[in-house]
């Protein structure tokens, strides 16, 4: 994903866009989804999309490391997706970073434009 298409992406997520989404591969995108009444950021990988073993190693990850991915929430949704949800942050600034690290969570590093700079 170019660096401009994720900035926008932000910037919409910022502004309250409700549709703010951003596809980064067939099957995989990060887009705004509220839990209850709390806005945030979800990586959603359709089921189709899924690694093998993708879904334990996310767990275990998410558990072995509760600290760096404090925040990050692991779940299958009703269309059996993977999805990694976090609440849109106090400070905007920490938006690029969240989505980094919930990349990361994924095992989608590859797709990481952030950390390739």
């Amino acid at each position: 994903m170019p660096d401009d298409q994720r900035k926008v992406f932000l910037d919409n997520l910022v502004s309250g866009t409700a549709a703010a989404h951003l596809p980064l591969a067939p099957g995989i995108k990060v887009s705004a989804l509220h839990a209850g009444d709390r806005p945030g950021l979800a990586l959603q990988v359709a089921r189709e999309a899924l690694q093998t073993g993708q879904l334990q190693r996310v767990l275990e990850l998410r558990c072995e490391h509760a600290l760096a991915f404090d925040g990050c929430f692991v779940y299958l949704d009703a269309q059996y997706a993977l999805v990694i949800w976090h609440a849109l942050p106090a400070s905007n600034s920490a938006l690029d970073k969240i989505l980094s690290r919930m990349l990361s969570l994924a095992g989608l590093q590859a797709l990481d434009t952030s950390s390739i700079r």
